[in-house]
């Protein structure tokens, strides 16, 4: 089954902010003060996972946020749907007609889906450090050193502050790239998006 697996959920945390309005502040106000005006986010995606030096795979789709809630729906190369409420997720592989329902581990919980919504948990779970150059990113390094997720970058577009491109490396050294594009904030997402409704016939399964 050729499904993503529950390490590549952990960086599917990250939401899209809108421009900020405080110039002088520091990345992290700045982006605070703009997520506070987000009710909803949705966007095309790409990601790329590289797996050691040896095999890197490509996905694309639509993301759909809103607090609390997410819907990953991955088009190429094949149909798969992720939803995240809370602390779970459900993954559906429509192809096999199976699908895997889990609890996310803490750090994922504060970088799945609305990212941004629970900056405060953030803070909470990870070391911020803010770069330096003309680009404008942020780099998280989990307290927890058991924890798999070894650093997330995400990178901002210096005008808008919008998030342009997210990469997660893991503790055994993949990879995982998501980049957005065409991105629109605070439209109307129907409440059905993020509706779990699986065919009786699917077989789920523990993680």
């Amino acid at each position: 089954m050729n499904r993503i697996n529950k390490k590549t959920l952990l960086i599917w945390l990250l939401v899209l902010l809108t421009p900020s309005i405080l110039r002088g502040a520091s990345l992290m106000e700045r982006i605070k003060e703009s997520y506070s005006k987000i009710c909803s986010i949705q966007a095309d995606f790409t990601q790329e996972t590289t797996l050691g030096v040896k095999k890197r795979m490509t996905y694309k789709g639509k993301v759909y946020i809103v607090p609390g809630k997410s819907l990953w729906d991955y088009q190429t190369p094949q149909p798969q749907l992720v939803w995240t409420q809370g602390d779970t997720f459900v993954l559906y592989d429509p192809v096999n007609k199976e699908a895997v329902k889990g609890v996310l581990d803490k750090e994922a919980i504060v970088t799945r889906g609305p990212f941004f919504f629970l900056i405060n948990q953030i803070q909470k779970y990870y070391n911020i450090e803010e770069g330096k150059g003309n680009i404008p990113l942020l780099i998280l390094s989990p307290k927890n050193t058991h924890s798999p997720i070894q650093k997330v970058t995400i990178y901002f577009n210096p005008k808008t502050l919008l998030i342009e491109k997210v990469e997660t490396l893991d503790s055994l050294g993949n990879l995982n790239t998501v980049s957005f594009q065409n991105i629109q904030v605070n439209t109307n997402i129907p409440s059905k998006t993020f509706q779990i409704n699986l065919p009786p016939d699917v077989k789920i399964s523990q993680p």
